[in-house]
């Protein structure tokens, strides 16, 4: 067993068949079965199913990845200790971020941390909170930035600021609410664009006042949200962060008095992976920079 095979095998599982992973890999499929089944015979065991599109794990495949990983982490970050030896304050953060804040604050931080460290470099992977949760737990990336609500207590949080959120729409969806602020119950009945995270939050506060929110869209991203708000399709409930993804200068913009439907953004890193110079360096720089 080398290092080649178990990065074969990684890959295989996470690409989830085997003609995606020949392509990461830039080798051909049938190098890449064999290469497989040679490390199920030097093992003894069987780690995929067969007869499948779709890459299943066997019992003994899940235990094995779960080493697997393990393997390939040490070995990356020894890599990564040693480039920090010989390099000092250089290299290149693998960081995901929210839509919410990919065209806004990202920008801001990534400018400042610049002028202070010009030799670091960013590779950037755009999502959603819970994939880039995954991301994190599967080492796809170093650290998250991300916001609340989620459910993450294996990995390590810090809060960098908190969000008021806002209903957001056309002028003649608010015509007769005259208040500078809103509740869920003045908007409930409007045609509301909904990002799904919040939707069991806002569905519980509905329910308390025996309210039923007409929900005209349901989406993972706060980009689709604010184009539709564009549209002029409903009331879209955003983060304050997403308030500069409207292009429509008229559009009316108010803050929802619900306490619950605050946002937090934060960063997230995983506690048992090497956390080389450059993040330290940027997930400091971050606390401070929002404190």
């Amino acid at each position: 067993m080398d290092f080649k095979q178990l990065t074969y095998f990684v890959t295989t599982v996470q690409e989830g068949n085997i003609s995606k992973a020949a392509l990461k890999l830039h080798i051909s499929q049938p190098p890449l079965s064999t290469k497989i089944k040679e490390l199920e015979t030097e093992l003894g065991v069987i780690l995929f199913e067969r007869g499948s599109r779709k890459i299943e794990l066997t019992q003994a495949g899940h235990i094995f990845y779960a080493r697997a990983i393990s393997i390939l982490e040490l070995i990356d970050g020894v890599q990564k200790e040693l480039e920090d030896y010989t390099q000092g304050k250089m290299g290149t953060l693998r960081v995901g971020i929210i839509s919410s804040i990919s065209s806004t604050l990202i920008s801001e931080w990534l400018s400042a941390f610049h002028k202070l460290y010009p030799e670091i470099s960013f590779n950037l992977f755009e999502g959603n909170t819970y994939e880039q949760l995954e991301r994190l737990r599967n080492n796809l990336i170093e650290l998250a930035i991300v916001r609340t609500p989620f459910s993450a207590e294996d990995l390590e949080c810090t809060i960098l600021g908190k969000e008021k959120v806002f209903a957001v729409g056309a002028h003649d969806y608010f015509k007769d609410i005259h208040t500078a602020t809103v509740t869920l119950e003045d908007i409930c009945n409007k045609p509301l664009i909904l990002y799904r995270r919040w939707e069991q939050i806002v569905k519980n506060i509905c329910h308390e006042k025996a309210l039923t929110p007409n929900v005209f869209c349901m989406n993972d991203d706060a980009r689709t949200t604010a184009s539709m708000v564009n549209a002029g399709l409903g009331i879209g409930i955003i983060p304050e962060s997403a308030l500069s993804l409207l292009s429509d200068t008229s559009i009316t913009q108010k803050v929802i008095k619900e306490s619950t439907l605050e946002s937090s953004i934060c960063i997230l890193r995983n506690p048992n992976s090497y956390l080389s110079t450059v993040v330290e360096l940027f997930y400091s720089f971050l606390k401070s920079y929002n404190a």
